[in-house]
């Protein structure tokens, strides 16, 4: 597996500082204390750390074992699994929550990461997913940087991730904030 961030892995948390603002963290954290969290992508675990304590267990799922390492899982309750997400190996139906931030344009298959991840999903479980806004100048030089620094980065629109979500099984909510944009993808409890 590739891996683009294991050389910077043991200084990653100095250049990208956690987010202290996250927009969408009161929606995440509502689900409850007994609620099981996946980050995907979540590297040294800067995103899962800040939801630690809405959180019984918060799994990082990354590619980047280097990254994973760099984990400092301060509250004890996050742990790590390295592999691609394509092909997550988490039975169905798993998690409450899902998170997925900076970090579908560093995937191979975006289509199928969301595939697989939507598949984990508890039925009644929010998925967020918030990605750089390609269509905004300063993610554009983001990604000619990522470009030069031989990433196989590449961005998506918006409008190309709610293809593939099938409507019929989620609600999906769209906000564009800043520079970035997030969904609010909620499985359905399906009636029997």
């Amino acid at each position: 597996m590739r891996d683009d961030f294991r050389l910077v892995a043991r200084i990653y948390d100095r250049i990208i500082q956690p987010k202290q603002d996250i927009s969408w963290r009161k929606i995440i954290c509502e689900l409850g204390s007994t609620s099981t969290l996946l980050d995907v992508g979540g590297g040294t675990g800067r995103i899962a750390d800040a939801m630690a304590k809405c959180f019984e267990k918060i799994v990082i799922y990354d590619i980047s074992l280097a990254m994973i390492k760099g984990s400092k899982n301060k509250n004890g309750n996050i742990s790590g699994i390295c592999g691609k997400v394509e092909n997550l190996a988490v039975e169905n139906d798993f998690f409450d929550a899902i998170i997925m931030v900076d970090t579908l344009h560093h995937v191979e298959n975006h289509q199928k990461a969301i595939l697989s991840i939507l598949h984990v999903l508890k039925p009644g479980g929010i998925f967020i997913l918030e990605e750089p806004d390609i269509r905004k100048f300063p993610v554009k030089l983001i990604a000619v940087m990522e470009k030069l620094l031989l990433m196989r980065s590449h961005f998506l629109k918006p409008e190309v991730v709610l293809n593939w979500i099938d409507t019929k099984n989620f609600t999906v909510n769209l906000i564009e904030e800043d520079n970035n944009y997030y969904f609010i993808i909620k499985k359905i409890i399906l009636e029997v």
